[in-house]
C-alpha cells in the first residue's frame, strides 16, 4: 500500500474527521432539537436564510446539468476534464448487466430493509444503505451508478413509497455515484489523495447534489406530489444531504478499502473494463 508522504497522510486524514465531525455535530443537532423543529435545526439555515426563490434557481441549474449528463451517459457518451464530448468507451456487455442488476438488488434490498423509518412518509426515510452508493460509482462506474439508480426506484417500489417524486430519485441516487467516479482521480481509498477526493466528492459534494437535485424536482411539481415547498426547502433537501452524508462519510470509506482489492482483482474495476 502507497502511504505518500507523512503529511499527506495527516491532511487527509484531518479532512475526513472534519467532515464526520461535522455531520455527528448535524446529527446531534437534529436529535436535540427534534424532527418536528426543523426550521431550527442548523443545516435548515443555509436554506431558509437564503430562500426558496434562491436554491430553486441554483438547484435548477444543478437539475438541468445532472440531466444531461444522465441522457448522455446512456447514450454511450461523457465529457471529458477538458469539456469535450466523447465516447464512453462502456462496453455494456453481459458483465456490465449483470453489475447494474446485482447494483440494483443490493442497493434497492438495503434501502428497502430500512423503509421501516420512514422520516416524511412517502419522501424520504432513514437509509443505511446510501453509504453503498457512491461505492458502485467508484469500483464500477456508469454500470454501478445506473444500477443504483435503478436500485433506488426498487426501494421505492417495494416499501410502498414509489410516486413521481420517485423520478427525481431515480436520477438523484445516479448522481451521488456519478459524482465520485467521474471526479476522483484515485479509486483505491489506499493513498492520502484518495481519501480527500473521497471526501470532496464522494461523500459531501454528491450527497448536496442529490438533495438539490430531488428538491427541484419535488418543488417543481408541487401542485402534483403536494408536498409545500417550505418544507421541501426547509426539511427534505437538508435531510437528504444529512442522512446521506453520516453513512457516507463514516461507512463507505470502510467498505471501499475492503473491497477495492478484490474487485479490481477480478478484473471488475471499471478502469479495467473500458473498451
Amino acid at each position: 500500500m502507497s502511504r505518500g508522504p507523512t503529511g499527506l497522510w495527516a491532511l487527509s486524514i484531518v479532512i475526513g474527521l472534519l467532515f464526520i465531525a461535522l455531520f455527528i455535530y448535524i446529527a446531534c443537532d437534529i436529535v436535540t432539537k427534534g424532527l418536528q423543529n426543523w426550521s431550527e435545526w442548523a443545516i435548515s439555515a443555509p436554506f431558509i436564510k437564503l430562500g426558496r426563490d434562491f436554491w430553486f434557481v441554483v438547484a435548477g441549474i444543478l437539475w438541468v446539468i445532472g440531466t444531461v449528463l444522465f441522457f448522455m451517459e446512456m447514450s454511450g457518451y461523457t465529457l471529458t476534464r477538458g469539456f469535450k464530448v466523447v465516447k464512453n468507451r462502456v462496453k455494456w456487455d453481459a458483465v456490465d448487466v449483470t453489475v447494474v442488476a446485482l447494483s440494483a438488488a443490493i442497493y434497492g434490498g438495503s434501502l428497502a430493509a430500512t423503509g421501516g423509518l420512514p422520516i416524511i412518509p412517502g419522501f424520504t426515510w432513514l437509509r443505511p444503505g446510501n453509504s453503498l452508493a457512491p461505492l458502485f460509482g467508484i469500483l464500477f462506474g456508469v454500470p454501478g451508478a445506473l444500477g443504483t439508480a435503478i436500485g433506488n426506484f426498487i426501494a421505492d417500489a417495494l416499501t410502498g413509497y414509489l410516486s413521481i417524486g420517485s423520478i427525481g430519485g431515480f436520477i438523484g441516487n445516479f448522481i451521488i455515484a456519478y459524482i465520485p467516479y467521474k471526479l476522483m482521480t484515485d479509486h483505491s481509498f489506499r493513498t492520502p489523495r484518495s481519501i480527500a477526493e473521497y471526501y470532496i466528492w464522494g461523500a459531501v459534494i454528491s450527497s448536496v447534489y442529490c438533495a438539490l437535485y430531488i428538491s427541484w424536482w419535488l418543488d417543481a411539481l408541487e401542485p402534483v406530489i403536494g408536498l409545500p415547498r417550505a418544507l421541501v426547502w426547509g426539511w427534505f433537501a437538508p435531510w437528504v444531504i444529512f442522512n446521506n452524508a453520516i453513512v457516507t462519510t463514516t461507512i463507505t470509506p470502510i467498505l471501499g478499502y475492503i473491497l477495492y482489492p478484490p474487485i479490481k482483482m477480478r478484473g471488475l474495476f471499471w478502469k479495467d473494463r473500458l473498451a
